[in-house]
Parts: C-alpha cells; structure tokens; sequence
C-alpha cells in the first residue's frame, strides 16, 4: 500500500513556499485541491505537486 502525505496549512505553505494567506487565496479560488476532515483543512503531497506543475512556466518563456 501507498504511503500518503498529508499537510496542514502551515507545512503546505512551506511544501509549496508560498505564505498561508496566498495558500489560502489560492484555495478559495479553486486552484489548489485540499480535504475538509471534521473542522480540519488537509492537502494530499500528490495535489501541491499537481498544482506546481500546472503552474510551471519555462525560463524566458520560451516554448
């Protein structure tokens, strides 16, 4: 079985080194994918890196 990363806001903001409050924008704009567990808000390490990827520009923007 898959070993599955959970993070919090905060170790999310760090996975993704971005501050909680752009964490946030992003997620109320639908772009970042999380779970609401009870009261608790938790990211999958598979969704941060779905979204980095989505957000990958090229150097000099280059295609």
């Amino acid at each position: 079985m898959q070993d599955i990363k959970l993070y919090t806001n905060k170790e999310a903001s760090e996975f993704l080194r971005i501050s909680e409050v752009t964490l946030w924008r992003e997620r109320k704009a639908g772009k970042i994918t999380f779970r609401r567990v009870a009261s608790k808000i938790i990211y999958l390490q598979e969704d941060l890196e779905n979204y980095l990827n989505r957000n990958k520009r090229n150097a000099f923007d280059v295609k």
